[in-house]
């Protein structure tokens, strides 16, 4: 079966930047059948490349447009490190559940390949965070006469036991409520436990103690759950959840400098494992920035000053 490529340019008209959107397809390796792919490239012609991954939840919509915010506000648009006025920014569709059975780290990364293929870029800075982090890995050891530069960012090549257990329940809560048919209630569950470790617990001693936000940490993460559980089927997540698990990049195959951005709070991604995979990366020339977040995993969301420092190199 041969790739299909269909291409439609619009352009926004709040948006000073061109704005193309692009369905492609390809059989996945290992004999996994057809997968289909939908990205987005932004930006001038003329503007430096970047293809850009975030967490396991981002999408294509990197950047703001008429249909809604980016899911990097402060750091992907005017006046961030990763500007659409002046740089070329690849982003797409993570595969789901719908690529059965479930996408690979490795099937992301030939998705990323097939939309660069179709796009007509060949070489690209990969710019990672988390899940996403993890997928730069994998094409930048795939491809890596292709990659010219990796920026990660709470990212790491392995899964930390930790991370693995607190999955494991997940994947529980996931099934237990399919059985039930109560799969909504399910994925609102496993979100809430998700939120937790992406925060830590000094911002939620300062946002819900006493004096905090009305209705407290529960009402918080009430919230939380019914948003994702209102666009997330539990099978998708159940298909999020072993794709993260599902992880073996050749990190000796990687030649390209690669520059991780490591908070210390992070319990998911945690420094040791971040250094790890510096220590790896013997082929390439690699190091680690540290910073501190009430964040946590989510610093790379809610910390837009560091991150911006970080891309454009201004913290080394």
């Amino acid at each position: 079966m041969s790739p299909v490529k269909s291409v439609v340019l619009e352009r926004y008209s709040d948006s000073p930047w061109r704005v193309q959107e692009y369905r492609c397809g390809f059989e996945r390796p290992d004999g996994g059948g057809w997968a289909d792919v939908k990205g987005r490239l932004v930006g001038p012609e003329d503007g430096g490349v970047a293809f850009v991954l975030g967490g396991v939840s981002a999408d294509r919509r990197v950047v703001a447009d008429e249909a809604g915010p980016g899911w990097w506000p402060g750091v992907a648009g005017p006046g961030g490190a990763l500007d659409p006025r002046y740089r070329r920014l690849i982003s797409m569709d993570f595969l789901d559940d719908a690529a059965e059975p479930f996408p690979t780290v490795e099937d992301q990364a030939a998705a990323v390949l097939t939309l660069a293929d179709n796009v007509g870029i060949d070489r690209f800075a990969l710019v990672g965070a988390s899940y996403g982090g993890t997928v730069a890995l994998t094409v930048a050891a795939r491809a890596p006469d292709r990659v010219n530069r990796l920026d990660l960012l709470c990212a790491t090549a392995a899964v930390h036991p930790m991370t693995q257990g607190l999955r494991a329940i997940q994947r529980d809560i996931l099934e237990l409520a399919l059985e039930a048919r109560q799969g909504p209630r399910g994925v609102d569950l496993a979100r809430r436990l998700a939120m937790i470790t992406y925060r830590t617990a000094e911002e939620f001693s300062a946002r819900f103690g006493p004096e905090g936000e009305q209705g407290g940490v529960e009402a918080y993460l009430a919230a939380r759950g019914a948003d994702y559980a209102r666009t997330v089927t539990p099978e998708r997540y159940l298909s999020h959840l072993a794709s993260m698990d599902a992880v073996v990049p050749d990190l000796l195959r990687i030649t390209a400098p690669v520059r991780l951005l490591a908070f210390r709070s992070d319990r998911l991604s945690p420094l040791s494992e971040i250094y790890a995979t510096c220590a790896a990366l013997t082929s390439a020339s690699s190091h680690v920035v540290e910073r501190d977040s009430l964040y946590g995993h989510d610093g790379f969301l809610k910390e837009p000053e560091i991150v911006n420092a970080f891309l454009e190199g201004r913290d080394d």
